[in-house]
């Protein structure tokens, strides 16, 4: 049965919730009177790996038990996470860098530079590179997971808070979420072959999240309070739904989409066919979600 996983980093907290079922399990992930802040997610062999942004930690789950099976250091607030053959690569937003961690051996192996408060990591298993954006100077880097180095530099638009491989792993999908300026926020495409920007399509006020399916993209705007639904073939905004709040993560199943209220602290369920909304109370801050 497939579930939701949402890190909440106001109240310390995981939360697990049946797509189906919509039945809610909590997972505490306090280290008594420290803060602790989960705020990325990957999942890898059945492990749930989170990135702490308090405590600096990294947190592995088990998902058979949804139990926390250990924590270990990392580094200095670490944003998001990704695992490649038996190594975790973590973005440490404060000292801008790039952590390479052996699994097997439990240690660091590398520490790279990369650039200004490196927010979030996608992995590109097919060409062997992990991509970063620096929400702190707009920017990607592109890394070789081979020679652990940084390939090149690609320049784009504000604050990119968010990227995403596309499922075709033709395309890296980046939302520039403009924060801070009084206008509307974008996607990106970037071709992985040439690493140039091909499109770059206006959404609504500071994206921060997209579930890619079917030919579009459901964008979460975050100081809007929408969802944008992108039509890739035309590269237009087609549709803008209001859902109120500050959507955060967004992840779509069927006819119905997901997405995290970070300001209310819900999770808000539209179903696209009977057009509705349904809420369900879960922790503070949601913030990264994933579908297992």
């Amino acid at each position: 049965m497939k579930s939701i996983i949402v890190c909440n980093t106001g109240s310390d907290t995981l939360n697990k919730i049946g797509v189906k079922t919509l039945n809610v399990e909590t997972l505490n992930l306090s280290l008594g009177e420290s803060r602790v802040g989960p705020h990325g997610l990957s999942i890898y062999s059945n492990k749930l790996f989170v990135a702490n942004n308090y405590s600096n930690t990294i947190s592995l789950i088990n998902m058979d038990m949804f139990k926390e099976e250990r924590n270990f250091y990392i580094g200095s607030h670490p944003n998001d996470l990704a695992v490649y053959n038996e190594r975790l690569y973590a973005l440490c937003g404060e000292s801008n860098s790039l952590l390479v961690y052996d699994l097997i051996n439990n240690k660091v192996n590398f520490e790279l530079p990369t650039g200004i408060f490196p927010h979030s990591i996608s992995l590109f298993n097919e060409g062997n590179n992990v991509f970063i954006s620096n929400m702190g100077e707009d920017s990607i880097s592109v890394i070789d997971c081979i020679e652990n180095k940084e390939i090149t530099k690609i320049r784009c638009g504000k604050y990119p808070a968010k990227i995403v491989i596309s499922k075709d792993k033709k395309y890296l999908y980046v939302c520039e979420s403009h924060v801070g300026h009084n206008t509307n926020g974008s996607i990106s495409i970037i071709s992985l072959k040439n690493l140039t920007i091909q499109k770059r399509i206006k959404v609504g006020v500071s994206p921060v999240d997209l579930w890619e399916e079917n030919g579009y993209v459901y964008v979460s705007n975050l100081l809007e309070g929408s969802i944008s639904i992108v039509n890739l073939n035309k590269a237009i905004e087609e549709r803008k739904i209001f859902v109120g709040g500050m959507p955060r993560g967004i992840i779509k199943v069927g006819e119905c989409i997901f997405i995290g209220d970070y300001l209310n602290g819900q999770l808000k369920l539209i179903n696209l066919k009977e057009k509705s909304i349904k809420t369900i109370a879960i922790g503070s801050e949601p913030n990264a979600m994933i579908l297992i």
